[in-house]
């Protein structure tokens, strides 16, 4: 494994050593952002499950128990016992579905959507804010630019694979411009 705090990866297969390094790099900013997150949001008395079912009912406004477990790939026991304790929290609300009696369906609670927009942001952001202010503005727009095109290059690549679905993202990497625009 490399040590991603060392950007000494130039030996072989230059390609293969790049993309290992920033797979690895990618792997370790994301374990980062995710422990960052997870004291954070036990800070707020949720946990990392309860965030990504909160995530997901914000991004499709009203969603089903089983939509939910499909798009959080958890099983639909899980979900049902995560979504009643957000429940019991007073963050999500549960309410008969219009056109099947037999299904629900799963909302924000109105004290959510008050103020889901700034948490989300400040929540996924905060870890990475605090890194980026550790860099100076010219390095701050380097990695900012080298993103943009690896990003760019990713959806690319999405395109030319054919893969039109892009529900398998998770919402806090795309606008809701990139989702309308697929």
């Amino acid at each position: 494994m490399y040590d991603v705090s060392c950007a000494i990866y130039w030996k072989g297969d230059v390609n293969l050593n790049r993309a290992e390094f920033i797979g690895e790099s990618i792997d370790f900013i994301h374990r980062y952002t995710m422990k960052s997150l997870q004291k954070t949001a036990e800070e707020h008395g949720v946990t990392i499950p309860q965030i990504r079912v909160i995530g997901d009912v914000y991004a499709h406004k009203t969603v089903s128990i089983k939509q939910l477990s499909q798009n959080l790939k958890m099983t639909q026991s899980t979900v049902s016992d995560i979504v009643e304790r957000l429940i019991a929290k007073d963050l999500l609300v549960k309410t008969p579905n219009q056109k099947d009696k037999r299904l629900v369906d799963i909302s924000l609670s109105s004290s959510l959507i008050e103020n889901i927009d700034e948490s989300i942001s400040e929540l996924t952001n905060q870890s990475l804010i605090g890194v980026m202010n550790l860099l100076n503005p010219d390095q701050q727009e380097a990695v900012e630019k080298g993103m943009e095109l690896l990003v760019s290059a990713v959806k690319e690549k999405i395109m030319l694979d054919g893969i039109d679905n892009h529900d398998f993202i998770d919402i806090l990497y795309f606008s809701e411009k990139d989702k309308r625009g697929k």
